[in-house]
């Protein structure tokens, strides 16, 4: 066990590419852990950032062996997860930047995002959930697929833009389009799936996020979708 204090969950863990030996991890809502021994013992410590910490960690690193801390935010001004938040760290996950944001978008609440890093030049992918009003069973409030990209170790995003065709619900759950996963191709393609009210879809750049399909693809259905209880 790594640690038990301050209640970890949904934790997202990476390791350095340049010295193995090295890795990081962080937790719900803002717990982060560094190794600097394949994992046999670990430090610990509390993220804080001026644009709050809200949970769903999602730690990325890119080939300089710099960690990407992506989370959810709870300003003291603004609105409960109103942006992504991207906190850096260049010391092996010690310490961290007070982070960069992305998904500013009035009071709508952005969330359940997931990165990925183009090995060959450290562009940095982000994909996520923007919710026109989260929780709102409203038939005029909708969820949509977002994206953005750096290009600059985290420093400065490009503006969002919506990936997805057909959009979902707000509930948060089977009918809410979530789970948007990016992955780098050979050359470079930028492919993302996510869930929505159909089941699975798919989409792809072949230039770096400027285009994206005319059409999003289908893959399959989820009979029983993906929200449901665990015993």
């Amino acid at each position: 066990m790594i640690s038990s204090q301050n209640y970890p969950e949904e934790p997202s863990i990476k390791m350095n590419p340049k010295n193995p030996a090295i890795i990081v991890a962080g937790a719900n809502l803002n717990n982060f852990y560094y190794s600097s021994d394949t994992g046999r013992t670990w430090n610990r410590g509390q993220l804080t950032s001026s644009h709050g910490v809200w949970g769903d960690p999602v730690i990325e690193v890119d080939t300089m062996g710099n960690f990407y801390f992506f989370h959810l935010s709870n300003p003291p001004t603004g609105n409960w997860i109103d942006r992504i938040v991207c906190q850096k760290s260049t010391n092996n996950g010690k310490t961290w930047s007070d982070g960069t944001f992305i998904g500013l978008n009035g009071t709508k609440a952005q969330d359940k995002q997931w990165s990925v890093v183009d090995q060959k030049t450290n562009t940095i992918y982000l994909t996520w959930t923007q919710f026109d009003s989260y929780g709102s069973s409203s038939p005029s409030d909708s969820s949509i697929i977002l994206f953005s990209k750096s290009a600059d170790g985290g420093m400065s995003w490009v503006a969002p833009k919506r990936i997805n065709k057909i959009a979902g619900d707000c509930v948060d759950s089977d009918n809410t389009v979530e789970g948007a996963v990016p992955a780098i191709g050979p050359e470079g393609e930028v492919y993302v799936s996510w869930a929505g009210p159909d089941g699975i879809w798919f989409d792809r750049s072949i230039d770096g996020g400027q285009t994206w399909l005319e059409n999003d693809i289908f893959v399959s259905s989820m009979p029983s979708g993906w929200d449901y209880d665990i015993p």
